[in-house]
């Protein structure tokens, strides 16, 4: 037995309430079982009840058993002593307010059917990482559709918090918040920290004031990232070298600046090399003005594309590395990576900024262009696969993601739509 099942068991009402007493033997009715609460304090609030000929409006706190109440030092705490009715599974001892007077006390655990409590006893205990795995295929499409909403729904929240976030350290800038949460995702997984400290280091309003010359939007990012230390025969690095040593004197940054050491490149393919998402950043920044103001206007997906198909300068169409040329040619960030900027940066700036300014036209367009980009393809998304889920686009992706990272493996079956239906006195 869990409190969140009994959370469930309250909201739902599944349990019988045939003739419902107190545990002194007082007549109870339920007039409202409150708002759930997930801040400090009673479990819900704004309750309503009746005891007797009396009705109550408080708070409802619930345990597993009433000592509960002591254990967790609630009788020290003066935000419960609005507390109207304790709703345990066990009744073990009679609880009191601060005051003195006696907390009604409802019991459950005679009043819960065996069914309901197995199937959620059988649902969060299973071995299998998908606890409904065996019953899914049995689910009604409209409650599969119900999940994926709500998941992608939790998954933008998510991401939209993380923007917000950084939109508050930078002062409510949103082109400053859109390009650093652009250089974390261009340094996917490996790099993804190394690039976000970069884009502090470097700040986008910077980059501005250079952006009319890509040798210096290059030196900047590759000095601020610690790549150019040394002095060496390669023509090209020497002149990043000079007009890095320049722009560090002008702006301050040789204390800000990263160090080599700080960025990986073991095990990654030659394509996705910390050098080469540098030279693809820079010549997007070179290229482009007011990267957030371009967001909010673009109509359509392509616009978006467009953004990003930017060759990088020479140098970086022969080299992967400085001073070691490659044979194969370099060219603008690929199809796939694009995808991966619009699901992981767009995306989520504008369902943050849809948050911020109370635009549901934004985030429509955010949910537009998630089902307008192919799904991706994961270890997760096979495992809904196999479950006879159709998964083509990244709205579907980015939900199943989420559900299986937050629903599925931390078990948590009473707060998905699946779940609810089979854990409930009628399931299928």
């Amino acid at each position: 037995m869990t409190e969140a099942f009994l959370f469930y068991i309250w909201q739902c009402q599944y349990f019988d309430q045939l003739a419902l007493t107190t545990a002194t033997g007082e007549s109870l009715a339920i007039i409202k079982t409150g708002n759930y609460n997930t801040d400090q304090g009673p479990d819900f609030s704004n309750a309503k009840i009746r005891i007797g000929d009396i009705e109550w409006a408080g708070n409802v706190e619930m345990h597993i058993r009433s000592s509960d109440w002591n254990q967790h030092a609630h009788g020290q705490d003066a935000a419960y002593n609005n507390v109207v009715l304790h709703v345990v599974w066990k009744h073990d001892m009679e609880i009191k307010r601060t005051d003195g007077t006696l907390i009604p006390t409802l019991e459950l655990s005679h009043r819960v059917g065996l069914g309901l409590a197995k199937s959620y006893h059988q649902l969060v205990n299973s071995g299998l990482s998908i606890p409904c795995k065996k019953l899914f295929p049995a689910i009604s499409d409209l409650t599969k559709i119900s999940m994926l909403e709500k998941a992608v729904a939790q998954r933008l929240k998510a991401k939209s918090l993380q923007v917000l976030e950084l939109l508050e350290k930078n002062k409510g800038d949103w082109e400053e918040t859109f390009y650093q949460t652009l250089c974390k995702n261009f340094g996917f997984k490996v790099n993804a920290d190394p690039f976000l400290q970069l884009a502090k280091v470097i700040p986008y309003r910077l980059l501005q004031k250079q952006s009319s010359n890509l040798l210096q939007v290059e030196a900047l990012l590759f000095g601020g990232a610690g790549f150019l230390e040394a002095k060496t025969k390669d023509d090209y690095l020497s002149a990043l070298f000079r007009e890095y040593r320049l722009l560090q004197r002008k702006y301050t940054l040789a204390e800000k600046q990263l160090t080599y050491t700080q960025w990986k490149f073991l095990r990654l393919r030659p394509a996705n090399f910390p050098t080469i998402r540098i030279a693809q950043m820079a010549a997007i920044l070179f290229s482009q003005r007011n990267l957030f103001s371009r967001l909010l206007e673009a109509s359509t997906i392509e616009e978006i594309t467009n953004m990003f198909q930017h060759p990088p300068s020479v140098y970086w169409q022969t080299h992967y590395r400085f001073g070691q040329p490659a044979n194969k040619t370099t060219e603008t960030i690929g199809k796939s990576s694009i995808e991966n900027v619009i699901i992981n940066s767009v995306v989520p700036v504008l369902a943050a900024y849809s948050q911020a300014k109370d635009d549901q036209q934004m985030m429509d367009k955010a949910l537009l262009w998630l089902e307008q980009v192919a799904a991706e393809e994961n270890k997760i998304t096979r495992l809904w696969q196999e479950l006879g889920l159709k998964v083509t686009s990244a709205f579907d992706s980015q939900a199943l993601i989420e559900q299986y990272n937050n629903m599925c493996q931390k078990r948590n079956c009473l707060n998905c739509a699946v779940g609810a239906i089979l854990i409930r006195p009628t399931a299928v």
